[in-house]
């Protein structure tokens, strides 16, 4: 018998404690696991139970090749992604470690993407993409934390999990603009109290919208059922041990941190929801709303702005970040229970690793990641919150790295300098931003609403073609926008054709914005429309 090290005694003790919380569901199969956890170990590894099931080596289906459409053609996915060969190279060999201990047909060839963000957390798209925040390498106290993350990643992906997506229309709903945002600002014009002071509060609600859209929509992980999840956990476990980690010392922390991570966006959003509701009160209060609806003298994005700020006093202005996981301790008490049954002699004991995570973060490239990835996080907080002159100094940071020219970078920088009144040098970043090829669909409207609020309605014209052109031919970023240019310019007819058009897909947060973005209110019941696919059945005109 081999010596076993105290340290692999000790996690194995700890596991099997954690294991004695379920032990009565574990003996007596009459009683449901009080939790729900779905898989049951009993006849082995998950991976052996699995192996009836049809792996179609083509791809996961239709609908799963629509989300796949969606998130590559959009870059719904990549609204933050970073260029790290060096790092992707080392977590694509991780992945193809873990890859070679699945037995069965595997579909295509699995893709790394990093995205500059700090969240603790990974997903994984149909097309074989499996996205890590930057945040999973930086905060992972472990090789085998990160090797169970992604084996989990995995098993969605070689589950065929996303063949049984019903539709996609759940992960487009993500994909409405914020056009809520440019209706706050209402340009510079001044909405209740000094001008000045508007103007500042208007700013800094735009700002703080820009962050919670964000933060909102730059990770939204594909659906999966609460089975799918667990058969992904128990997936993760066997793919990792059999590539000799310690998913038994990884998977408590992994849940706990997680679970940590969101708690700690959600706080974030709240808190800066109540800084929003804050700003909107000082810059359009309902009453001077109302009462510039009611003056036929004010322009129509004024109307639109105190439309929205009737809505906003209404419903609210903010949204929450929502957990997409069963509870950690939920999580937890399933994978000891699985682990018992999968492996009742006991998974091999072996002591944490490090060296791989030591050579991922030992690199120039990690190091100039890492101040990047957190400049550009403090610089969206301090901009959220007015304080530009930190906003400043933290892009400043941000461009001494390699990753200066990324659109992560240079998109924050158009923002901050469009808030600080420099639309001359908010364009030129926008414009860089658009040479690089993971620009993203929010970096187009947002330069779009820029140019609009600004009276640039031929350029932002053209930047909705360029941004159409770029990405599938699709106009439901940026048809509430095109709404709002119509009837800035007196186009009516436009405006209700393109009206028409955006209730057709069926997305209730984009018929909100097309609604405000025509003058009306977000809260009436819309016409009836029929459903319009993308492919228009008329033509929307060429600006």
């Amino acid at each position: 018998m081999r010596a076993t090290p105290p340290t692999a005694l000790t996690r194995r003790a700890l596991g099997l404690a954690a294991f004695a919380t379920t032990a009565l569901t574990a003996l007596r199969p009459d009683i449901a696991f009080a939790d729900g956890f779905s898989v049951s170990g009993r006849r082995g590894p998950f991976l052996k139970q699995v192996a009836q099931r049809h792996f179609d080596p083509r791809g996961s289906g239709t609908g799963a090749m629509g989300l796949a459409s969606d998130a590559v053609n959009l870059g719904r996915y990549q609204a933050a992604r970073i260029r790290m060969p060096q790092t992707e190279a080392k977590v694509a060999e991780l992945m193809a470690n873990l890859d070679n201990q699945w037995p069965y047909a595997k579909g295509g060839p699995l893709q790394v993407q990093i995205l500059g963000l700090p969240y603790y957390n990974a997903y994984s798209l149909p097309d074989g993409s499996i996205v890590v925040a930057f945040g999973l390498l930086d905060g992972s106290k472990s090789d085998d934390e990160v090797a169970f993350v992604l084996a989990h990643e995995l098993g969605h992906v070689r589950l065929n999990h996303f063949a049984h997506q019903p539709n996609t229309e759940q992960e487009r709903a993500h994909l409405a603009s914020s056009m809520g945002q440019f209706l706050t600002i209402a340009s510079a014009l001044p909405i209740g109290g000094a001008p000045g002071a508007a103007l500042s509060a208007a700013n800094q609600a735009g700002a703080t919208n820009d962050l919670i859209h964000f933060m909102a929509n730059v990770m939204v992980e594909p659906s999966h059922t609460p089975d799918q999840e667990d058969e992904a956990d128990c997936i993760g476990y066997d793919l990792s041990q059999k590539a000799s980690y310690s998913p038994d010392a990884a998977t408590a922390r992994v849940f706990d941190t997680i679970q940590a991570d969101q708690v700690q966006r959600s706080q974030t959003v709240d808190d800066l929801n109540k800084h929003l509701d804050t700003k909107l009160s000082q810059a359009v209060t309902p009453s001077t709303a109302q009462s510039i609806l009611s003056n036929g003298g004010r322009t129509s994005l004024l109307e639109s702005a105190g439309l929205f700020a009737l809505s906003a006093a209404a419903s609210g202005s903010g949204g929450h970040a929502q957990p997409q996981h069963r509870p950690p301790e939920e999580r937890k008490r399933g994978i000891a229970q699985y682990s018992a049954e999968a492996y009742p002699q006991g998974a091999p004991l072996r002591d944490e690793q490090h060296s791989w995570l030591d050579s991922v973060r030992g690199s120039a490239e990690y190091q100039q990641g890492r101040i990047a990835v957190r400049s550009v996080t403090d610089a969206k907080l301090a901009r959220a919150n007015g304080r530009y002159g930190e906003a400043d100094a933290a892009l400043d940071r941000a461009a001494h790295t390699s990753f200066a020219y990324s659109p992560l970078v240079l998109n924050e920088a158009a923002r901050l300098a469009d808030d600080k009144g420099d639309q001359t040098m908010a364009a030129h970043f926008f414009e860089a931003a658009n040479k690089n090829p993971d620009q993203t669909v929010d970096g187009y409207v947002d330069f779009v609403q820029m140019l609009y609020r600004h009276g640039q309605n031929d350029r932002a014209n053209q930047v909705i073609q360029e941004g159409v052109a770029r990405f599938n031919n699709d106009w439901k970023p940026f048809i509430a926008l095109m709404i709002a240019v119509a009837r800035q310019e007196g186009r009516d007819d436009q405006v209700q054709s393109y009206l028409h058009t955006c209730q057709g897909y069926n997305n209730d947060n984009l018929t909100r914005d097309c609604r405000l973005a025509a003058g009306q209110s977000a809260e009436a019941p819309p016409a009836q429309a029929p459903h319009i696919p993308s492919s228009l059945p008329f033509s929307i005109p060429h600006f």
